[in-house]
């Protein structure tokens, strides 16, 4: 048995974690406070978000970990059930995608773990304890991008596997599509002033959204018809956008440890995307559509195809030590 966790911000997580397990030869079991997961974790929110429970001071264990509040029953239910899970069924390995909290607990509990590398400045104390601790770190990114300074400490157990998608191929061509642009689960900054100024800037140019109350849950027809994709730089969405071959613009949202923006910067620089620090202004935006437009396709550089086959073969390595 191995153990999957995945955090439910947004819905990257939990479809990373799906993607790779597919690739197991071996029973394991996704739990998440996700309802989508195999088992249902309580919520650990702050209490003024409408979780239940209260939320005490010193959330941060005086900067040793992230999200750690006194007397949160949540939280309290949340360890237990997670701890009761591994004592139950004895894990070979634990993967955890993200949590530093849950990745010590596993290990403090005698179970070898692999944790996801995230993109961005994770100097702080709790990433950089949660690094070390691990028996392998993956990266979802490339093997040619140079290890991050925050990981180079760690690099002798990093494998940089590759973005990992939950789609195999690019789709049938859905719709003729135009301009898609993209939002997840996770939110974005962008408004519908904004964009109704984009679209008043560039009169022969149809922009088809996707996200918010025109969610849909296989974004990949419109993606693999688009003529250019707008779209934030989380790894899921850019990993997508790779299968696909999108030429894409990259809007960084605003995330910890500006993770988005060390996404996109790198794409930008490589020449596989086009990406924007903050978001242009209308009369930027018809010369960025037609730069997007012109770019070659160097989507295959990101490495998806068998990303999550090699993200699984690092976790069965850990589980068999």
């Amino acid at each position: 048995m191995i153990g999957f966790y995945a955090h439910h911000h947004g819905s990257g997580h939990i479809q990373r974690c799906r993607a790779v397990m597919a690739n197991l030869d071996r029973d394991a079991r996704l739990l998440s406070t996700d309802p989508r997961a195999d088992v249902v974790l309580p919520d650990d929110a702050p209490a003024e978000s409408g979780a239940s429970g209260t939320s005490g001071g010193d959330p941060t264990a005086n900067g040793t970990l992230h999200y750690v509040p006194h007397h949160h029953t949540g939280l309290t239910r949340r360890m237990a059930m997670i701890a009761e899970w591994i004592h139950r069924h004895r894990p070979s390995a634990f993967y955890v995608d993200v949590s530093v909290e849950v990745a010590l607990l596993a290990r403090l509990m005698g179970v070898p773990v692999v944790t996801l590398a995230m993109p961005g400045e994770r100097f702080d104390d709790p990433h950089q304890l949660g690094y070390r601790q691990a028996s392998a770190l993956i990266a979802a990114w490339p093997n040619w991008v140079p290890v991050p300074p925050h990981l180079r400490a760690h690099s002798g157990f990093l494998h940089q596997v590759g973005g990992i998608s939950r789609f195999d191929a690019p789709a049938e061509p859905g719709p003729d599509c135009d301009v898609v642009v993209l939002s997840g689960r996770g939110g974005t900054g962008w408004t519908e002033a904004q964009w109704d100024q984009v679209r008043a800037a560039c009169p022969d140019r149809d922009f088809l959204f996707l996200g918010g109350d025109a969610f849909v849950d296989d974004p990949m027809p419109y993606l693999s018809s688009a003529r250019v994709v707008v779209s934030a730089a989380g790894q899921n969405s850019v990993a997508d956008l790779a299968v696909a071959g999108a030429k894409t613009i990259l809007l960084p949202q605003e995330r910890p440890f500006r993770e988005q923006h060390a996404t996109a910067q790198l794409l930008d620089s490589a020449g596989i995307a086009v990406a924007a620090a903050a978001f242009p202004a209308a009369g930027e935006w018809p010369a960025l559509l037609e730069q997007a437009e012109s770019l070659d396709s160097r989507w295959p550089r990101w490495q998806t195809s068998g990303a999550a086959a090699r993200a699984a073969d690092v976790i069965r390595k850990v589980a068999g030590q």
